[in-house]
């Protein structure tokens, strides 16, 4: 399945006079590390020529621990953070405390619809699809765990086989290293696409350029095309 294109537009170009970007990568007790860290090392690259600052934000200021127990210390609570211009939602099983507390949704649902950009990696397509505001946008997520996010955001247009989808100014992206390949995309949409090369060469990554080439979908029965 192709994924149709995005009925909310091309991904937003950086603003004139806009200055430091800042990102906020939302975290949590089990979270996925590589959903976070994969993204952080390309948007955090200094050869990417983006002017960002990168800040982690949580629920509150205690340490975090991923699912690989690898702790991480936030910058700011989603409450007292500053204005975010890219918000960031990984995924892990900790998503399904995020998507159960209405007061932490709500301040999520605020911060996605101020922020400029919205990306998500794996499951963290839940919390967004959750806060309602991508009701009728197109959307992906981990192949392995498609269904729950789904009954999360009923009204959302999932789609099964995709490395990401971008619509809009969201772009969510499938399991865990998709990440990487939606950040660099993300880098070319708002540099071009050379930079996001040099970047893609320079951590010895190869990138995978197209967002339908997603073999994992082929992988689980409810992805598969047939």
């Amino acid at each position: 399945m192709v994924p149709p294109s995005a009925p909310h537009g091309p991904f937003p170009k950086i603003p004139s006079g806009s200055g430091k970007l800042r990102l906020g990568a939302v975290v949590f007790n089990g979270m996925d590390l590589l959903d976070v860290m994969g993204p952080m090392r390309i948007f955090g690259e200094e050869s990417n020529k983006l002017d960002i600052e990168i800040c982690f934000i949580s629920s509150t200021l205690d340490p975090i621990r991923s699912s690989q127990q690898v702790m991480v210390t936030p910058h700011y609570t989603i409450e007292n953070a500053p204005k975010l211009d890219l918000l960031f939602l990984p995924g892990g099983i900790g998503t399904r405390t995020y998507t159960d507390e209405s007061k932490l949704l709500q301040l999520i649902k605020e911060r996605a619809e101020a922020a400029t950009w919205v990306m998500t990696v794996c499951t963290g397509a839940a919390i967004a699809a959750k806060t309602g505001l991508f009701d009728g946008y197109n959307m992906t997520t981990n192949k392995s765990a498609f269904e729950w996010p789904m009954t999360q955001g009923p009204k959302v247009n999932w789609i099964k086989k995709a490395r990401w989808v971008q619509d809009g100014k969201i772009v969510s992206s499938s399991g865990v290293s998709a990440g990487i390949d939606a950040a660099l995309y993300i880098v070319q949409e708002l540099v071009d696409k050379a930079t996001a090369e040099a970047v893609a060469a320079h951590i010895e990554y190869t990138w995978h350029r197209d967002a339908n080439d997603d073999p994992f979908a082929e992988m689980y029965p409810f992805t598969r095309s047939a």
